[in-house]
């Protein structure tokens, strides 16, 4: 280290850093010239094309006129007071104990004894903080569960492995918005496992209850560990099985082996299933709402944007386009950590493996009791989710016994899907799903044409534009449709004023925010499609746009069926945007809003918002099932990185 700090150490820094600087003038200086951009032009018609051109044009202004702008509008507001600059709300915010620990945080502890009740329930330091921890937490929960069960399926070959992989995959079905309503029952007071471990068998010596952010924790944990199970997966098959035997011949073994080769070499798959789990869990709206009953856990950002904004006059607190910067700011710098270590480009490489077969051992005794153990309790704990919301649906009372009362019974499922309302929520979530799912077919197989095939200047925003609504947090998007289709006049007598309907509105927002998944595996499919048959297809004659139709979409379409259907999984369990627009009319609400209603104002909410949700659940273990099938060991479509 002393060399850094000597005087030709100094030297070589300072240089290097000058000549960076010159070569970074140097480029830039390029762009005051005519002829840098004639000669630009003359690459872009020369690779582009009409056909290309009119794709690109396409996407930019979708993504420019129903993300980018309503974003542009929600921070525009976060800094106007009266049309003038000012920071007023957010000082207005950092000044306010229910946002920022102004007095610190609460005293009251995290975890607490009292008789035989051991009460878990974090923190309490003001939304800001909270909902960062939250996240944390959360990612750090579902990283360690999802690495370690990766690591068990990819390294190592034990009876049962192909049914457990299925297993896994459960927990994903199912929204944090549905799951939050079984574990409810299940971990609550005088939940199943309560009465069971605490009061039958007396195995735990405290009854442990789950409240305020402890309780969110809970149930993001156990919905979002598959999802950085599935990154890390793919990323341990895409390891070059020499590269860990040229460890092994160097000396490392066992856990040394794991830390020093595998782990670095599987890092960015694993960065980036946490990274976007810390993401979706910063926005999470829907479990929030469930647990509403406790000041807690409405002491967060995403909950109070939702309090503050009244959607059915479409008028919105000022505070709420401030508190929404700032949750896009947590989720935006979420994101660039993503993009730091894996741009799309370098992790559909990665993804798709190499010729080697994955190396795998037979666990010994000792192993198959670690595997079998950590697996079998991750999946009890994961599975009473969806078991839960079965016993919720096929039951009218579930009170203080292990199992519900009048199980099992239909009698939910004909009070719920004989109520008009009802029905006419299940056909908007799939009208809306269906045509957002079209634009999105249409327009993400153009984009990932051009990012996969075109070697131009520009190209590395594109993938970004399209890739970001990842980490762009629903009830944003929802704001920024608010203020900016409401206040401009030319909306105010058309069909896009939100105050008239929110339809297009609710379709474009799931075609934005839902992209991202089938333009991430329609790219993974083109990177493992020869291009030399498109540039035969082009020396025989054949136009551009012949070229795109005839051969590159036979090709791709699988993948670009994929990723069209786990957009449409994604479609119907939005919560965010739905509940945000989808309260403007309530005839046009889609399913997850209906299901919000349901849960606040019926007497028997819970175990009618179960059927809706079990119906949801349905839908997407078919169509995931079909994916998984279809793509086998690739994510792209399942996490749209």
């Amino acid at each position: 280290m002393a060399s850094i700090f000597s005087v030709e150490g100094l030297k070589q820094r300072a240089s290097g850093l000058f000549n960076r600087t010159k070569d970074w003038i140097l480029s830039g200086r390029k762009l005051f010239h005519f002829d840098y951009y004639k000669e630009l032009a003359h690459r872009y018609r020369q690779e582009m094309g009409v056909f290309s051109s009119v794709q690109l044009i396409a996407v930019v202004l979708v993504f420019l006129f129903f993300m980018v702008i309503p974003l542009f509008a929600v921070i525009g507001t976060a800094f106007s007071v009266n049309g003038v600059f000012d920071f007023l709300w957010f000082r207005l915010i950092f000044s306010d104990a229910r946002f920022w620990p102004v007095n610190g945080c609460s005293p009251q502890p995290p975890i607490e004894i009292t008789g035989d009740y051991l009460y878990i329930r974090g923190v309490n330091c003001g939304a800001i903080i909270n909902s960062i921890y939250v996240g944390l937490a959360t990612t750090l929960i579902s990283t360690l569960i999802g690495v370690t069960l990766a690591f068990f399926m990819a390294r190592y070959d034990f009876h049962g492995k192909s049914i457990l992989r299925i297993l896994i995959l459960i927990p994903i079905l199912s929204t944090p918005f549905v799951s939050a309503i079984a574990i409810q029952k299940i971990f609550g007071e005088f939940g199943m496992l309560n009465l069971l471990f605490h009061d039958i068998l007396r195995i735990m010596p405290y009854r442990v209850i789950f409240e305020g952010l402890a309780a969110v924790i809970l149930v993001q944990s156990l919905h979002f560990f598959s999802l950085v199970y599935l990154s890390t997966y793919a990323a341990f098959l895409a390891i070059d099985p020499s590269l860990e035997e040229q460890g092994e011949n160097m000396g490392a073994k066992g856990f040394g082996l794991f830390r020093k080769v595998t782990l670095p070499l599987a890092l960015p798959g694993i960065e980036a299933g946490a990274i976007l789990t810390f993401i979706l869990s910063v926005e999470d709206l829907g479990t929030l709402i469930v647990y509403e009953s406790d000041a807690v856990v409405r002491r967060t950002i995403t909950y109070q944007v939702y309090s503050l904004i009244f959607a059915p006059t479409g008028s919105i607190n000022p505070i709420a386009p401030a508190l929404s910067v700032i949750l896009l700011l947590i989720a935006i710098i979420g994101f660039l950590f993503i993009r730091r270590y894996m741009s799309l480009r370098h992790y559909a490489m990665m993804s798709k493996g190499g010729t080697w077969n994955p190396r795998l051992h037979k666990p010994k005794w000792w192993q198959y009791i670690a595997i079998y153990g950590f697996i079998g309790v991750v999946l009890f704990l994961a599975l009473l989710t969806p078991l839960g919301i079965i016993f919720l649906a096929f039951s009218t009372e579930w009170g203080i016994t292990i199992l519900p009362l009048n199980f099992p019974t239909v009698a939910n499922f004909f009070q719920v899907f004989t109520d008009p309302l009802v029905l006419q929520s299940i056909f908007n979530s799939l009208f809306y799903s269906g045509v957002a799912v079209l634009f999105i077919v249409i327009l993400a197989t153009g984009t990932a044409y051009i990012v996969a095939r075109k070697k131009l200047p520009g190209i590395g925003s594109l993938d970004l534009l399209v890739t970001i609504p990842i980490a762009l947090p629903g009830i944003v998007i929802a704001m920024g449709y608010f203020l900016f289709f409401v206040r401009i006049p030319i909306f105010t007598t058309t069909i896009l004023n939100p105050l008239v309907t929110a339809v297009p509105l609710l379709i474009m927002a799931f075609a934005v925010r839902k992209f991202p998944f089938t333009v991430r595996s329609t790219f993974a499919g083109l990177q493992q499609t020869n291009v030399e048959y498109e540039e035969a297809a082009e020396n025989l004659g054949a136009s551009r746009a012949r070229v795109f139709a005839g051969i590159v979409i036979p090709l791709v379409a699988v993948s670009v069926l994929s990723g069209a259907m786990m957009s449409f999984v994604y479609c119907m369990s939005e919560v965010s945007v739905s509940l945000i627009l989808g309260g403007v009319q309530p005839a046009e609400a889609p399913l997850t809003w209906k299901m919000a209603d349901i849960l606040s104002q019926v007497a028997a909410g819970s175990h009618h918002a179960a059927v809706l949700g079990l119906l949801l659940m349905i839908i997407q273990i078919i169509i995931i099932t079909i994916v998984n099938v279809v793509l086998k060991s690739r994510t792209e479509s399942m996490v749209g990185l």
